[in-house]
């Protein structure tokens, strides 16, 4: 009884010890060092413009990521039930610095975009460029279309590099 004990113990503690070593954070930061890159601090969410480079660091390495264009598209899609005043095709390059892993630079993995007015914009189906998969020393082009519904040329995305943080690593406005 008492090794039954000991070994439910033993499990409970080993648990505890990867809940908490697994949780402790990861991610990419905030702020910048004197190199460009990013770290993990609880600082003020650094914010980026179109055509800016933004530097992630992560307990994988290092990436590059760059909101290169908005236009405006008069492309529709007729079989869509989305309301789109607007549509606009955002464009992102991504480069792998240093993972040793593949990495993929999604609208749908991370980044979150709104509005001048707050709201949450949608995906509209017209325009879209996959850029994919990604190894070390590798880049590539992505673009995805989105329906806006005011007059506004004002875009601001949050930007994740994990998609499970609740907090986003920075933000870019984008305007044009």
């Amino acid at each position: 009884m008492k090794k039954l004990y000991s070994m439910l113990l033993l499990i409970l503690c080993g648990g505890l010890f990867f809940t908490f070593a697994l949780g402790s954070g990861s991610g990419a930061s905030t702020s910048s060092s004197s190199d460009g890159t990013s770290s993990s601090t609880n600082q003020e969410l650094k914010t980026y413009k179109l055509n800016e480079d933004i530097y992630i660091t992560n307990s994988l390495g290092k990436y590059r990521v760059k909101f290169t264009s908005v236009t405006e598209t008069s492309d529709r899609n007729q079989f869509s039930d989305k309301r789109a005043d607007r549509v606009v095709v955002i464009e992102w390059e991504y480069e792998n610095l240093t993972i040793e892993d593949d990495l993929l630079v999604s609208e749908m993995l991370n980044f979150k975009l709104y509005d001048k007015d707050n709201n949450k914009l949608e995906t509209y189906p017209v325009s879209s460029k996959y850029g994919g998969n990604v190894g070390k020393g590798r880049k590539a082009v992505s673009s995805e279309a989105f329906a806006l519904n005011n007059s506004n040329n004002y875009i601001e995305l949050e930007y994740y590099d994990n998609t499970w943080n609740s907090k986003p690593d920075c933000k870019v406005i984008l305007e044009w």
